[in-house]
């Protein structure tokens, strides 16, 4: 492997392992302290999650932020990735890898590929583009009909 690539490659993983912790740090917090979204994200973060999913639309900003994650947590009672790949090109992180994530409420669990582009800016997330490989099978399993209700039956 070329060592330039080896290198970009180690760097994003220590980047996404520092996100991800900062990510499970707050959700296990009482929603309170920012610290480690600061060591992770830029003042001026953006996530862009998809119009399908439960919590969908541009979260901007600390505050925003942590929003989606606890929303995220009150959604999942657990998620966890599998297999993950990523590389640094510039100020651009790729990065692929299998979600795990079980509904909190159904209990149900869904696996599928999960790709990130992550924008970088002195050396935190600046703004990210998750891609969920089928939103209609995340929707299904936490109880959404195909018209985006919420299945009462499920809940």
């Amino acid at each position: 492997m070329n060592d330039s690539l080896s290198d970009n490659s180690t760097k994003a993983t220590e980047i996404l392992n520092r996100m991800f912790e900062a990510e499970m740090e707050f959700m296990r917090s009482d929603g309170s302290d920012f610290s480690g979204i600061k060591s992770a994200f830029h003042p001026g973060i953006v996530v862009h999650e998809p119009a399908s999913l439960p919590y969908p639309g541009d979260w901007c900003g600390y505050e925003e932020l942590g929003r989606l994650f606890k929303t995220m947590h009150n959604t999942w009672s657990s998620m966890n990735i599998e297999n993950m790949l990523a590389t640094l090109d510039g100020d651009t992180l790729f990065m692929g890898c299998t979600l795990v994530a079980t509904a909190r409420l159904s209990e149900k669990e869904v696996r599928l590929p999960f790709a990130q582009i992550l924008k970088m800016k002195d050396n935190l997330v600046i703004e990210a583009f998750p891609y969920y490989f089928d939103t209609a099978l995340i929707k299904a399993v936490l109880g959404y009909s195909e018209h985006g209700k919420k299945d009462i039956a499920l809940s």
